[in-house]
């Protein structure tokens, strides 16, 4: 198992795929080389703290919303990621990647990159917005430079809710050298799908979710804030990497360390903040969505008492690793700040 901190080095895309918010996120930018070396010190810094506490491994993945090779100090921070110590990846649609940028890359110590590809033809070119000639082309050299050396996904959005499509797509790529596949189906992440029937709050099968997963006095606790740890390309902490309209800052990297920010995240995180009340990631709305499933059919009973435990264990999990986080924070040196003193940095 490992823990990653998602540092954003831009939310800017050269895609319009419609399955994406970005083209509705308020604010866009580019990180700057000050902002990303001091949010690299601030993962060197709470890996330390990561080791005592739990012993997991912090991967440093360059991603966030956008396309990382936008920015055009990607390479140099693959490097200095690499110089200290990190398994370091990044996203990318592979549009930009090109044999000189992937050799670049390479050279860099890029361990993984995950390619956000689910169309070919013509369909990806509509819905992409981009060369799919160029794009396919781009892959299959990478994965032939990257033999023994970096591994690359393909990742697959099910935007369709067609299976035979996502065989399909796998099929193609593995003809072309592509070993490795995550697909999932679109999710509703932090509200982006302006949709009705993404409106959890509304229904009565919230009122069951909610006591399912409190039963026994739990507070039900979302893993993405805790599994993933967000720096937007502003230099700011973000509740969760979901949180696309970058509305629950936790401060700033030049402020605050990852350790400061814990306390204020779980206040957050345990208020269900409204980039919560609307995100697939959620627990509660995740066990919504699957009674609604089961009032229509679509699952069993049985296949819903087994998300409720694993959402049980999920949160009991994070429960004991938190209360390890907290006592390490209260016998520190630094200490961490109480919920009530990082002021919410509202950004627009």
């Amino acid at each position: 198992m490992f823990l990653t901190i998602d540092i954003e080095i831009t939310n800017r895309c050269n895609a319009t795929c419609h399955f994406c918010p970005r083209d509705a996120t308020p604010h866009q930018g580019i990180m700057d080389v000050e902002t990303f070396d001091k949010s690299l010190a601030r993962a060197v810094e709470y890996r330390e703290v990561v080791k005592e506490v739990s012993g997991l491994e912090v991967v440093v993945s360059l991603c966030g919303l956008g396309e990382p090779l936008i920015n055009r100090n990607t390479v140099s921070f693959v490097r200095k990621v690499k110089a200290e110590g990190f398994r370091c990846s990044m996203s990318s649609n592979g549009a930009l990647l090109t044999e000189q940028k992937a050799n670049e890359l390479l050279d860099a110590g890029l361990d993984e990159i995950y390619i956000n590809i689910s169309d070919i033809d013509e369909e990806y070119e509509r819905i992409y917005n981009l060369p799919f000639a160029k794009s396919c082309e781009n892959i299959t050299r990478f994965a032939e430079l990257a033999e023994g050396r970096c591994t690359p996904v393909i990742i697959l959005v099910d935007h369709r809710n067609d299976r035979e499509h996502i065989k399909a797509m796998q099929a193609f790529w593995r003809e072309r050298g592509l070993k490795r596949f995550h697909d999932y189906s679109v999710i509703n992440r932090g509200g982006a799908l302006f949709v009705e029937h993404m409106q959890f709050e509304q229904y009565s099968e919230m009122v069951r979710a909610r006591n399912d997963l409190t039963d026994g006095g739990a507070q039900p606790l979302c893993g993405a804030p805790w599994g993933f740890l967000f720096i937007g390309y502003d230099g700011n902490y973000y509740l969760c990497c979901s949180d696309w309209r970058k509305q629950a800052s936790l401060g700033s990297v030049f402020d605050y360390s990852f350790l400061q920010v814990t306390r204020q995240k779980l206040a957050m995180v345990v208020s269900r903040e409204p980039v919560c009340k609307t995100c697939n990631h959620d627990p509660i709305n995740m066990l919504t969505e699957e009674l609604r499933a089961l009032n229509r059919g679509e699952v069993t009973a049985e296949e819903v008492e087994k998300l409720t435990q694993s959402l049980r264990s999920v949160s009991q999990d994070i429960d004991v690793a938190l209360g390890e986080l907290l006592r390490y924070g209260d016998n520190h040196p630094e200490g961490m700040i109480t919920a009530d003193i990082i002021p919410v940095v509202a950004t627009s």
